[in-house]
């Protein structure tokens, strides 16, 4: 009889345990078809734009230009690190690692079901995940020691106290919104659903640091920012875990839907289509428009 039963422990316990190394592999294979993602998502932007900006060259060249893709990958991997005398290289490297693997955890916090009561849950602590962000740019331009990246930091950090409270209150009335139950029969709080979407979207292309909302990077005086101040694994690092953050940004928008592509298509085509707006522009966009019509449609949406 105790043979019996220690049979079947180890019967329960080997089936628990296959079952947990099957759960792993899989989350692991997600996982890699997720990050897989970025480079297709990278291909699909340099398509679009080079049919929004008329270059011919991506039609004539063979596979659509892929091949081309693919020989800049492999030319920026043939660079070598360029560093100035100012740079704390050690730190700077580990807070790009660290970043990467920040916008890789991001991917944890998708609410892939509405239906769930638990997405409430998950957009608080993706707004957490957003708050930190900014913090990575900034360490990185303090360690960077150069003129132009402060100002680029500056700029940020503005940017951020502007654009921050309109997405987390935009958030927050959009998440009570769904969570009302007898939200289906009053349809004329529709029309107050449509334009914080629209606030939402704007505060997640500024976050994103999108065209025309990229000014950390913008001005002449800052010669692109990143873009020339780093090179080979540093700059790979950066860019890797912006697009990553981008994808998450593309399903947090389309409402974790995943038929995103018609998401993906309005990032890529107001890039291709509008300039970098004027900084106070933008600043009085958020503060005296945004603000107002989000406190505005609280108290509608509570009172009425």
């Amino acid at each position: 009889m105790n043979n019996y039963f220690s049979n079947f422990i180890l019967f329960i316990f080997f089936f628990l345990f296959n079952i947990f190394i099957i759960s792993i592999l899989f989350l692991i294979i997600s996982y890699l078809l997720l990050i897989l993602c970025v480079p297709l998502l990278i291909f699909f932007e340099r398509r679009l734009l080079g049919v929004f900006q008329l270059r011919l060259g991506l039609f004539i060249y063979f596979l659509n230009a892929f091949f081309i893709f693919i020989a800049d990958f492999l030319k920026i991997l043939s660079k070598f690190n360029v560093f100035l005398f100012s740079y704390n290289f050690i730190l700077l490297f580990l807070f790009c690692l660290i970043f990467v693997i920040f916008s890789v955890i991001s991917l944890l916090f998708l609410p892939f079901n509405f239906l769930n009561n638990n997405y409430f849950i998950f957009y608080l602590l993706f707004l957490i995940l957003l708050s930190f962000i900014p913090f990575f740019f900034s360490v990185f331009i303090y360690f960077s020691n150069s003129i132009f990246s402060y100002i680029g930091n500056l700029r940020s950090i503005l940017l951020l106290l502007s654009y921050e409270l309109s997405l987390n209150f935009s958030i927050i009335i959009l998440l009570l919104i769904l969570k009302n139950y007898y939200f289906l029969i009053s349809f004329y709080k529709f029309f107050v659903l449509i334009p914080i979407i629209f606030i939402l979207f704007i505060c997640f292309m500024s976050d994103a640091s999108r065209v025309p909302f990229d000014l950390i990077e913008g001005e002449s005086e800052l010669v692109s920012g990143f873009n020339t101040e780093l090179s080979l694994s540093l700059f790979l690092l950066v860019f890797f875990g912006e697009y990553i953050l981008l994808f998450v940004f593309i399903i947090v928008i389309y409402l974790s839907s995943l038929n995103f592509l018609v998401s993906l298509f309005i990032f890529i085509y107001i890039r291709a289509l509008l300039v970098r707006f004027f900084y106070l522009y933008i600043i009085k966009l958020f503060w005296y428009y945004y603000l107002f019509f989000l406190t505005f449609s609280f108290f509608f949406y509570y009172l009425i």
